[in-house]
C-alpha cells in the first residue's frame, strides 16, 4: 500500500513539473517613446488569455514557448510577438510600441519670409458666409404668437427671396445622406479585411478550425455580435471570446 502511495505521489509531482515546464507566467512591461504605457491590451492568441497593462505599462500572462502575443491598443500600432526562453526566463521583458498620435501627413509651407510682421499681412482673407443675424437682450422677453392650428399646421412656403425653402439645399442634404452612407458601407466593407490581418489566418485556421477560404464568411457570420463596434472601441479580448464561441456553431453547421 506505501509502495502505490508512492508512485502516485511521483506521478503527480512528476505531472506538475511538466505543466509548470509547459506554461509559465511571463512579466513584462510595456513602455513607449521612452515612457511606461498604460491599458495595453495583451493576448495569447494560442490560449485566448489576455490582460491589461497597468498604470506603470507592467503585466503578466500566462504563456509558453512559441506562443503568439497580440499587443494592441488605439494609442499604438498593433505588434505580435512569439514567446522564447529568454523572454520567460527574465524577470521583467520590456516591449517597445510605436505610437500613432503624432503620425501626420507632411505639410509644406511655402511663400513665408519668417519676419512675423510681414507674414501675418499676407494671411488669405477669409471668405466664409457670416450670419446675418443679431441675438439682443431684449428679445428674451418677446411672447411668441398663438399657435391656432397645433401640429396640422401647414408649413410656410415663401419664395427664396423671403426665407423660404431652397430646394438646393434639400439637394445638399440628400448628397450629404449619400456620402454618410458611402462611408459607412466602406468601413463595413474593410472591417472583416482589418481583423483577419489584425489576429491572423493562422489564428482562424489553427484554433479555430474555419477553412481558410471561409474566413471572411465567418466574420460575416459573427457581426450580429457587434464585433465591428467592439474593435472601432479596440475590445480584442471580447472580439476573440465572441469569435471562439461562435466558431463552435459555425462549424457544427459546414459540418
Amino acid at each position: 500500500m506505501k509502495i502505490r502511495l508512492t508512485y502516485l505521489l511521483f506521478f503527480i509531482i512528476l505531472g506538475t513539473n511538466c505543466i509548470a515546464q509547459n506554461n509559465s507566467i511571463l512579466n513584462g512591461t510595456v513602455h513607449s517613446d521612452k515612457l511606461t504605457a498604460k491599458d495595453v491590451h495583451i493576448i495569447n492568441l494560442n490560449s485566448s488569455i489576455g490582460t491589461i497593462s497597468n498604470n506603470n505599462g507592467q503585466f503578466e500572462i500566462s504563456a509558453k514557448v512559441n506562443d503568439i502575443l497580440l499587443f494592441s491598443s488605439i494609442q499604438y500600432e498593433r505588434i505580435k510577438i512569439t514567446v522564447t526562453e529568454q523572454m520567460l526566463s527574465s524577470e521583467d521583458f520590456n516591449i517597445e510600441l510605436k505610437s500613432l498620435v503624432n503620425m501626420l501627413d507632411e505639410v509644406t509651407i511655402t511663400k513665408l519670409t519668417g519676419d512675423l510682421y510681414v507674414d501675418i499681412k499676407s494671411i488669405p482673407e477669409d471668405t466664409t458666409p457670416k450670419h446675418n443675424f443679431v441675438f439682443k437682450l431684449s428679445d428674451l422677453n418677446k411672447t411668441l404668437p398663438e399657435d391656432k392650428h397645433g401640429s396640422r399646421a401647414a408649413p410656410i412656403v415663401s419664395p427664396l427671396s423671403s426665407g423660404g425653402i431652397n430646394i438646393a439645399n434639400l439637394f445638399d442634404g440628400k448628397s450629404a445622406m449619400k456620402r454618410i452612407l458611402k462611408r459607412k458601407l466602406s468601413k463595413k466593407k474593410q472591417f472583416p479585411i482589418k481583423l483577419r490581418s489584425a489576429l491572423g489566418d493562422y489564428y482562424f485556421t489553427d484554433y479555430l478550425n474555419i477553412p481558410k477560404d471561409k474566413i471572411f464568411h465567418f466574420i460575416s457570420y459573427c457581426e450580429y455580435r457587434n464585433i465591428m463596434q467592439k474593435f472601432d472601441r479596440n475590445l480584442l479580448l471580447e472580439i476573440i471570446e465572441i469569435l471562439k464561441e461562435e466558431s463552435i456553431s459555425y462549424n457544427a453547421i459546414e459540418k
